[in-house]
């Protein structure tokens, strides 16, 4: 595993006071990111139960924050599937064409999970229904974290199939 150093300095290597902390090692490596994510910020997210403090410093470099006003799309059913998403603050509604739709409002629920799944299309709609605060993880991104640390990828990769099982088995026992 990579060992990730951090240090608030700016790109001409003088102390920074603007930036957030920047992890050198993945500067160096050329991994993706820039600013970290904080990892209290993921220790409560579905797919990283079960990570070790090191693995979510690491996953951490992968995430974008985005704040969302109310009644924004961040993803239509049907549209290619290039993102995932963590709700942090707010409200989602997810909504089938076929007319049913639910909220997701618990903090640390990804959303966008059709993005592994051939054909790599969503298979819903997720909309914005109060001011949102998210965390967004592009496929290239997500691919990346998780083959170049297997173990921590076969471990993210469990979690996702065990959220998307529950998913299903609610939305057949509920319908």
């Amino acid at each position: 595993m990579l060992r990730h150093e951090v240090e608030k300095r700016d790109h001409n290597n003088k102390p920074c006071t603007f930036r957030k902390p920047r992890c050198l090692t993945c500067t160096y490596f050329g991994l993706k990111g820039g600013e970290m994510v904080q990892i209290e910020r993921l220790k409560n997210v579905e797919i990283f139960q079960g990570l070790k403090d090191e693995e979510l410093r690491i996953a951490a470099r992968f995430w974008q924050e985005e704040g969302v006003p109310e009644g924004v799309t961040l993803c239509e059913e049907g549209a290619r599937a290039d993102k995932l998403f963590i709700l942090e603050e707010g409200a989602v509604s997810i909504r089938f064409k076929k007319g049913v739709n639910y909220a997701i409002r618990a903090p640390g629920r990804i959303l966008g999970w059709s993005f592994l799944v051939p054909p790599n299309r969503y298979t819903a709609s997720a909309v914005t229904i109060a001011p949102s605060k998210v965390l967004v993880i592009k496929s290239p991104d997500f691919y990346d974290l998780v083959h170049k640390e297997t173990k921590m990828g076969i471990k993210i990769m469990d979690n996702l199939a065990q959220v998307v099982s529950s998913r299903l088995k609610a939305f057949v026992d509920y319908y």
